[in-house]
């Protein structure tokens, strides 16, 4: 399942002399549309968090396609591509929002955890909420 894109405007701490953007401040960008995407589908990450429970990053990648650059505004979408119960794979589209340019392509891997200990944990087990729309965001349509 996509959501609807996140939408950044590239600022200028974020580029190099050229105003060009970074290539790690694409992952930042991943991060903000993730969370974003989890808001869409009604989760709420920083309750997550508040719970006791985290999901962070196991494996990223992005292919670069073109370079973004000071001012540009920025369509990020991010899609649910599976879900397995211990993890979650996502890919992310970027793109320029008035050309439609494919700026970027990438794909991140998560799975969850308990704060206090540091180890995996079975979401649906603490989170049957996350674990129910995870489900449904990861199914084909």
């Amino acid at each position: 399942m996509k959501t609807k894109p996140y939408r950044h405007k590239v600022l200028y701490r974020e580029c190099d002399m050229m105003r060009v953007v970074n290539n790690s401040v694409y992952v930042g960008w991943m991060e903000d549309a993730r969370v974003d995407a989890l808001a869409q589908l009604g989760l709420n990450y920083n309750g997550m968090e508040e719970n006791g429970f985290a999901g962070p990053v196991l494996s990223l990648s992005v292919d670069y396609k073109s370079s973004a650059r000071f001012g540009d505004d920025v369509d990020i979408t991010v899609s649910f591509d599976k879900y397995t119960g211990a993890r979650l794979f996502l890919s992310y589209e970027m793109k320029d929002a008035a050309t439609g340019r494919l700026l970027a392509a990438a794909t991140s891997s998560h799975c969850f955890i308990s704060l206090e200990t540091g180890a995996p944990v079975l979401i649906k087990s603490y989170y049957p909420e996350w674990n129910a729309a995870l489900l449904k965001a990861s199914r084909p349509e």
